[in-house]
């Protein structure tokens, strides 16, 4: 657990973006995990199969605040955005607003770009660890990725947005 559970609460965070949500989910993962661990087999890797049982209790929590009507990205803490990765931004403020834009724009990414996009950016997983994961093909997973940050990329270029370009074009 002390291996798993900090990597894992980002992960769950990507799909949920509410830190306290994220870490009931990672907890919830641990426990169903440390109940089935009969159920894993000698050749299926840990790391990939907790990733997936975090993943499916994270889907589960955003269906469940769905049929309530919540929605659980509204209360983006800072402890939460520090979390993420500076974008290298020059300025403490101009990289807060960067990140602030970033979790925003993650959130309207297609649930396949953004767990890929989480997964390889958020949880550091290799393209090999994302794709048996996911259960796709290694270049699937690569697409994924690739087309969720560009989408990712092209939002946050646009004018009035956090880190969008002023005047210039590419």
């Amino acid at each position: 657990m002390l291996r798993y559970e900090t990597p894992l609460r980002k992960l769950v965070y990507g799909y949920v973006l509410n830190w306290q949500v994220a870490e009931d989910v990672a907890q919830d993962a641990f426990l169903l995990a440390y109940r089935k661990l009969g159920d894993l087999g000698e050749s299926a890797a840990f790391k990939s199969w907790l990733y997936r049982i975090a993943i499916n209790r994270a889907h589960d929590e955003l269906r469940r605040s769905a049929r309530w009507g919540r929605r659980l990205d509204r209360n983006v803490g800072e402890e939460a955005l520090a979390e993420l990765p500076a974008a290298g931004a020059e300025s403490a403020v101009e990289s807060r607003l960067l990140r602030r834009a970033l979790v925003r724009e993650l959130a309207r990414l297609p649930k396949n770009q953004r767990t890929a996009v989480v997964l390889k950016d958020v949880a550091g997983m290799k393209y090999v660890e994302i794709a048996e994961l996911l259960g796709c093909p290694i270049g699937t997973a690569q697409i994924r990725v690739h087309r969720g940050r560009q989408k990712l990329r092209r939002r946050l270029d646009e004018p009035g947005k956090a880190g969008g370009r002023r005047g210039g074009t590419r």
